[in-house]
This record gives structure tokens, C-alpha cells and sequence, in this order.
């Protein structure tokens, strides 16, 4: 019996040795000189071939895809219209699977311990297998802390190329990623604004406010309601809304209310404001036959300390023009004196405005 027991324990150490040599074999097969996918993801999304951008990119940048460090294996192509972000893979060679992520933050990028992307675990991968040109579409309102064209969004596209007879690993773009010592490139994409045009038989009436509660101006000659002021300029018009309790709140539109008499503007919808205590909707509706070109809004949990819609930090720019717009922002009431809001839009249509 010790002779058995013996001669078959030989055995199983053969065997798992010959099995651990094959799974050696088979991962470097894979992954090539860099075994960089250490963890397979289990969630995918769908992605599409060949789909064309609603409209002409508003802008777009090519980076090289570089395979096993220092091969040109192709191109990585980013670009952006007014609601996707087009991220294109091309190679001379083939593909195996592709890997994805894009972000506005770098440090949400997966890592290992070792400061090592890990593809597996990229949101959005796909088997490209004999493709040598794929392009990922991405809603870049998907995209997390995307705020407005002119935000920098990060790109980290991996790939499994085949190339010049042999297996690599590649990425694509210009910028070497640090903090660890496997190398990989990634790009930094600044998204483009379009080019707006004007829907037909409309003309630019001006720049268009919710009526709230406040006024920005100090000056007497335009508080002709004698409105509470926020102290923010002389005779500028324009309102502010602050609110002390959760509701649903609806605020005229007006555009070119010069020195915030309504009777020198123009009526062109309203401003639907749900605020639950902890987050705030804020809807545009223009009435039949005005549209916006943009809106931006603040919300904040303490009093606005600008009159420029630029820094207000919720931007939306439309074309074709909108003659709806939705945003939600998260806002609490931490200082006892409420939530503001201000909702700025510029404002097309058929009308006269008296004075702006």
C-alpha cells in the first residue's frame, strides 16, 4: 500500500506541473510580453459598428495605437458631436478584443495595487476579432462629471492587436501613463462645441431670465418691484430664485426685460423648478414658436457671487434649438437661508423685445 499510495501522489505532482506549464503557455499566448488583463469583466455593453454621427463631428483628434510599447499599429481616433463621443480603433493589422474607458477623472480609472490598468474591468469591451476598424459610441451624457463641451475627457483604449506575425499588446494615444511600471498611453480629448444654426425664420431675441424672487441690481431705477437684491451690480437685469422648502415652483421666462421691467420684454415660456431637499430639476419650456440656443443655470446652496452664465457650471448648447431642456443637480440646504437658482437661456423666435 505505501508503494501505491507513493506512485500516485508522483503522479498528481506531475500532472498539476504539466497543467500549471500550459496555463503559463496559454496567458502569455494571450496577452503577449505585457500580461496586463488580470481580471475579465462581467459587464458589457452594447456597442455599434459603422453608425454614423447624428451630425458632422464638431471636432475630432488622431492619436497613434501603439502595439507592444514602440510599434505603430495604427490609429486611435476620438471625436464628438453635440451628444456622442466616437472613439475608432484602426490597425494595420487584426484585433482580438478591445477594451475601453473614458472618463473626466483619472484616478475612477481601474487599477491594481500596483497603479496597472486592468481592461478587464473597463466598462466597455468588445470581441473585434479579425476587424482591423471598430468604433465605440459613447452618449457623453453617460459620461460621469461631463459638464459642457470644452471639458477634457481622458481615453484609455486597450486593444489585442495582431501584427508583423506576432501577438502585442496595444494602446492608443500620446500621453504615458505613471504610477506604475507597465507602460500604457492614454489621450486626453478636449471636446468641441458645434456650430449652432439658427432654425429657419427665427431671429436672436436676446438673453432670457427666470423670474425669482431676487434681483442682481442695487440701483432703485431698476427694483421697480423692490425686490430683495443679491448686491451683485448696479443696473444689470435679472433675477434669482431661492427656495426654503422642497415643491414643485413655476417662474416666467422673459427675454430683455431691461432693468427688470417686464413691460419691456418679451413673455417666451417658463422655468418648472422640483426641488426635493436634496435635489433640484430644472425644466425650460418655451412657448409655440420660440426655441434657446443655450441655457445655463445655477444651483447652489449658498448665494450666487457672479452675473456671468459661463461660470454658473451647467451649460447646454442645441442644435437644432431646444424648445425644452431638463437638468438635475444635486443641492442641500446647509446654511439655514435655503437653495438658489438662477436659469439663463438665450432665446430665438418672431418677436420685438423693447429693451435689452
Amino acid at each position: 500500500m505505501k508503494t501505491k499510495f507513493g506512485f500516485n501522489k508522483l503522479v498528481l505532482v506531475l500532472v498539476l506541473f504539466v497543467g500549471s506549464l500550459s496555463f503559463i503557455s496559454c496567458n502569455e499566448t494571450l496577452v503577449g510580453e505585457e500580461p496586463i488583463l488580470e481580471q475579465e469583466s462581467t459587464f458589457s455593453l452594447t456597442n455599434e459598428v459603422g453608425l454614423e454621427p447624428s451630425s458632422p463631428y464638431c471636432g475630432e483628434a488622431t492619436y497613434t495605437l501603439w502595439a507592444g510599447q514602440t510599434i505603430d499599429a495604427g490609429t486611435l481616433t476620438v471625436a464628438n458631436d453635440e451628444t456622442n463621443l466616437y472613439v475608432t480603433y484602426t490597425t494595420t493589422g487584426v484585433f482580438g478584443t478591445l477594451h475601453l474607458w473614458v472618463g473626466t477623472d483619472l484616478t475612477l480609472l481601474p487599477k491594481n495595487n500596483s497603479g496597472t490598468p486592468i481592461p478587464g474591468q473597463f466598462p466597455y469591451h468588445y470581441d473585434a476579432t479579425g476587424l482591423s476598424s471598430y468604433t465605440y459610441i459613447i452618449p457623453l451624457s453617460s459620461i460621469s462629471f461631463y459638464n459642457t463641451c470644452g471639458d477634457i475627457i481622458h481615453v484609455v483604449a486597450h486593444a489585442e492587436v495582431s501584427i508583423n506575425g506576432g501577438n502585442e499588446t496595444a494602446f492608443g494615444g500620446n500621453i504615458s501613463g505613471t504610477g506604475t511600471n507597465r507602460w500604457y498611453y492614454y489621450a486626453s480629448y478636449t471636446t468641441a462645441c458645434c456650430e449652432v444654426t439658427p432654425p429657419p425664420s427665427s431671429e436672436k431675441l436676446g438673453t432670457a431670465f427666470a423670474k425669482g424672487g431676487y434681483v442682481f441690481t442695487t440701483d432703485k431705477k431698476s427694483n421697480p418691484e423692490k425686490l430683495p437684491s443679491l448686491n451683485l451690480t448696479k443696473n444689470r437685469w435679472g433675477w434669482a430664485i431661492n427656495l426654503a422648502s422642497a415643491g414643485t415652483y413655476t417662474y416666467d421666462l422673459w427675454v430683455g426685460a431691461g432693468l427688470n421691467y417686464t413691460s419691456k420684454g418679451l413673455l417666451v415660456g417658463d422655468v418648472v423648478v422640483d426641488f426635493t431637499g436634496t435635489q433640484a430639476t430644472i425644466t425650460y419650456n418655451l412657448d409655440f414658436g420660440y426655441s434657446i440656443e443655450e441655457a445655463h443655470v445655477y444651483a447652489g446652496d449658498f448665494r450666487p457671487t457672479t452675473l456671468a452664465p459661463g461660470q454658473y457650471g451647467n451649460t447646454g448648447y442645441f442644435n437644432p434649438f431646444a424648445t425644452t431642456h431638463s437638468v438635475t443637480i444635486d443641492v442641500t440646504d446647509t446654511n439655514g437661508d435655503g437653495v438658489w437658482i438662477i436659469a439663463h437661456a438665450v432665446a430665438y423666435g418672431v418677436g420685438v423685445v423693447n429693451a435689452q
